[in-house]
């Protein structure tokens, strides 16, 4: 049996282990880096035929995996039977990816078709069509991150992405165990694709409000503990209930989004090496300005937006050898397309101009 980093029943759990593949795409969409996945196809093969082997079920569960730890820290319980095979796709399609680019076209196609059985295993065994939900238990198992989950990694079917994303919603909405308004419930595995889904929705203002909270489980709550215990807490622990670890990343999953979508900076879809940008800024709630920065293999680019009497000017600065397409949040979906140096755009519901420095 291959040891990933625990024992016992957690020995061999598909989304710590699968580090092996993922880290090799993330270098890869990151600095546009292909000799890792080179070096390491043969180790991240294995781990693939493991699960394949090993892990995935039979018969009618043939392309199901039941991960031990499901939604590690999460506060309401999603199957591991949904993470897991959340999991056994990831790997199957970033491996077919993978393939292709280093040249070898039969495990891409091995690969891709293997993903295929996969999606159609997930939604044959979590989809309740009925219900416009992913529930491993009936109604009452529907969470947030198997929603999250499913919309995140592209599973659910043709035509029924808008009732899934409602669906989300409304449990993020209906998520208050210790009062209050609404809540994440998401863990390890879940939380950072219930941001990146809500965002992708375009639904940012569900995620601002969930920023005002102060009761568990929340952002908030962290801080108001801080306030009320000065010094008690000065990182983010693992567990929202402060539990386990005092100084984790697990929970830290909406920093991404106040880069990519409160100041808007994230790289242009299906790229790599964050040449090509998009600027897309998010306004939400009675937010009147925001600001980032972010450090790309060509330099640094910042974004800066206000909105101030019903203008809203953003001020972009882009690294040599670059471009990005600039959105404004003005409804008009044509993007200005610029290049490298700094930017200035102000618009309101009539126009939008742009100007070079």
């Amino acid at each position: 049996m291959y040891d990933w980093g625990y024992t016992g029943r957690f020995g061999d759990e598909i989304n710590w282990g699968n580090g092996i593949i993922l880290v090799p795409w993330l270098l890869y969409e990151t600095y546009g880096d292909t000799q890792t996945m080179r070096r390491y196809c043969t180790q991240m093969q294995a781990f693939l035929t493991y699960i394949r082997t090993q892990k995935a079920g039979t018969g009618a569960d043939a392309y199901i995996v039941n991960a031990a730890l499901a939604d590690w820290i999460a506060s309401e319980n999603t199957s591991g039977r949904i993470t897991g095979t959340w999991g056994y796709h990831q790997i199957a399609d970033r491996m077919a990816r993978m393939a292709a680019l280093i040249g070898r076209t039969a495990d891409a196609a091995e690969y891709r078709n293997l993903a295929a059985n996969i999606k159609d295993a997930f939604n044959d065994a979590f989809y309740n069509q009925a219900l416009g939900r992913y529930t491993a238990e009936g109604a009452s198992g529907a969470t947030q991150a198997a929603q999250a989950l499913a919309l995140d990694e592209g599973l659910v079917p043709e035509g029924e992405r808008g009732r899934v994303l409602d669906a989300l919603v409304e449990l993020v909405h209906a998520h208050r165990p210790f009062g209050g308004g609404s809540h994440f419930s998401g863990g390890t595995i879940g939380l950072a694709a219930i941001v990146r889904a809500l965002h992708a929705g375009g639904r940012d203002d569900v995620l601002w409000d969930v920023l005002q909270e102060d009761s568990r489980p929340s952002y908030g709550y962290f801080m108001a503990s801080t306030t009320a215990n000065p010094g008690a807490l000065t990182t983010v622990p693992e567990q929202w209930d402060m539990g386990n670890s005092k100084n984790h990343m697990i929970l830290l999953q909406i920093e991404e989004w106040f880069h990519s979508g409160l100041v808007g900076i994230r790289q242009a879809p299906g790229k790599a090496g964050y040449r090509e940008l998009v600027i897309a800024p998010r306004p939400v709630g009675d937010l009147t300005h925001a600001q980032g920065s972010y450090r790309t293999p060509y330099g640094v680019v910042s974004a800066r937006w206000t909105r101030k009497n019903g203008r809203f000017r953003l001020d972009v600065e882009l690294p040599p050898n670059t471009k990005a397409e600039i959105r404004m949040p003005t409804g008009d979906p044509t993007p200005h397309v610029v290049g490298s140096g700094r930017h200035t755009f102000t618009s309101d519901i009539r126009n939008t101009e742009r100007t070079r420095a």
